[in-house]
């Protein structure tokens, strides 16, 4: 209470002329920090509307590529569904049989393994591992071609290494696969 009384002394005491300019100076001082705090309020919100515009904006892209994601993964599994409603009795191993006994590469197949791995619900993978010894890049080519060319089978994984036994020869570790509906049970 005591600084009250000693202010309002102190004001009582100012001659009119320096009391407005006390009075003037004052209300300068607050009407700058009032401007100051209302130009960083108004900045920060600018920022942040600047933000949200480019979260948004990026939301947008990324719900633009998912959906456009999703309807190319549709497309692929309505595909495969009716290439796999095509062929319900398909065997990957009597196809690839096939395949090197056009592509006359019987004698130079070295291995055979056959595995399944489940990958949803709805479908399992059928792998061929066939191992070649001593073909030809021409050969392979071939038969990568061969492979491509039917939807049902695909190159899964390629391992080449020079032979030892024949020169320009090529010893080949390819697997392939396809896919097969998932049994159900109690079908």
């Amino acid at each position: 209470m005591e600084i009250i009384n000693k202010l309002r002394l102190a004001i009582e005491g100012l001659e009119r002329k320096d009391f407005f300019k006390y009075l003037f100076i004052i209300l300068s001082i607050i009407t700058f920090v009032f401007s100051v705090i209302v130009y960083r309020y108004y900045s920060k919100i600018n920022e942040l509307k600047v933000k949200i515009e480019d979260i948004n904006e990026t939301r947008e892209e990324t719900v633009h590529f998912i959906l456009k994601r999703m309807n190319t993964v549709e497309r692929q599994r309505k595909h495969v569904n009716d290439i796999l409603k095509k062929e319900k009795d398909f065997k990957i191993a009597g196809y690839f049989a096939d395949l090197l006994v056009r592509q006359n590469l019987t004698e130079k197949k070295a291995l055979e393994i056959t595995s399944i791995v489940v990958l949803s619900n709805e479908f399992r993978e059928v792998r061929l591992k066939v191992q070649f010894i001593a073909i030809t890049m021409k050969q392979l080519c071939q038969l990568l071609d061969e492979i491509e060319k039917t939807e049902r089978v695909y190159a899964k994984d390629l391992e080449i290494d020079r032979s030892t036994k024949a020169p320009k020869t090529i010893n080949v570790n390819i697997t392939v696969a396809t896919l097969q509906p998932q049994m159900k049970a109690g079908i």
